[in-house]
């Protein structure tokens, strides 16, 4: 990159199944047309963009003024966990963050209302100041959307596992209707600002934005700039009950249903019998037990 005031592009040259395969193209093609030094830099493997993140960060002379993601939640996660764990070292001359949505799921940029034009999302790039939004953590990990665990996370697991060719929501269906079954409620117990919650669950959604899996609206009312996470609970439920439960996931309106608790936290503790899945942004990011937590105001991103 010839100039520390330049954008590097990490580019997921999976991400999304080629729903957008002119999409990065074109915003490239709209940034160096306004005078934009662009790298671009693709990934080949999980835990490159990690990689490709921090080692252009620490690159305290050169590196670029923002690192964009092409991609989708998983591959801006990566990059989010090469990024925060610089900022105390380089302060307010880390990189923003930016993003081209072109995943598989992209509801971070769906939460903060980003373009998916091309010349909207050059705009975004060059010319808006960045907002500072809020992350979780867990075990260490940092994520960006919501961390679940119960079905959600074995709906996850399958997805990911069978690397299907559907993508989002759609794809998030298909696997709970494979799912549903066979899935065994989970007993736990969760600790937080709430005080304590135990029982057999469904699914325990912690959310730091208000949808997961390609928009579903799991925690209607959670944001990334507002503190908290919204954590959504669903109690166990009979099998019968389970795809009307999810249909109305789908929709938002499960939250008016009895057995969905709805709480605000900053801090949640997960304990189970069995180390138990978590998942967030669409990957693996730890087992039971586990502590999330919220990481206000952790990563400067255009908006």
């Amino acid at each position: 990159m010839d100039s520390p005031d330049g954008i590097l592009i990490i580019a997921n040259p999976t991400s999304g199944k080629g729903r957008h395969p002119k999409l990065l193209e074109h915003v490239v093609e709209h940034l160096r047309a306004d005078g934009a030094d662009v790298e671009i830099v693709y990934t080949q493997a999980r835990g490159d963009a990690q990689r490709l993140a921090r080692t252009a960060a620490e690159n305290a002379s050169r590196h670029p003024r923002c690192i964009a993601v092409s991609g989708g939640d998983g591959t801006i996660q990566e990059v989010v966990n090469g990024l925060v764990p610089l900022r105390e070292t380089l302060g307010d001359d880390s990189p923003t963050l930016g993003i081209i949505p072109s995943g598989r799921c992209n509801d971070l940029a769906h939460a903060l209302k980003l373009p998916t034009e091309p010349r909207a999302v050059a705009h975004v790039l060059l010319s808006r100041e960045p907002t500072a939004i809020d992350l979780g953590r867990v075990n260490g990990r940092y994520f960006c959307t919501v961390a679940t665990m119960g079905f959600d996370a074995a709906v996850s697991r399958y997805v990911d596992d069978m690397r299907m060719p559907l993508t989002g929501t759609v794809a998030y269906l298909y696997g709970a209707a494979i799912t549903l079954l066979r899935y065994r409620p989970i007993e736990v117990k969760l600790t937080g600002d709430f005080g304590t919650h135990e029982g057999r669950v469904f699914l325990a959604s912690t959310a730091n934005t208000a949808t997961y899996g390609g928009s579903i609206p799991i925690a209607p009312g959670a944001s990334p700039t507002d503190g908290v996470f919204h954590l959504c609970i669903i109690s166990h439920i009979p099998v019968i009950s389970r795809l009307p439960m999810l249909c109305r996931a789908t929709r938002g309106t499960h939250i008016h249903r009895p057995e969905v608790h709805l709480l605000e936290t900053q801090t949640v503790k997960i304990e189970t019998p069995t180390p138990q899945e978590l998942w967030a942004d669409g990957e693996h990011v730890a087992d039971t037990p586990a502590t999330i937590t919220i990481e206000r105001g952790a990563i400067r991103v255009h908006t």
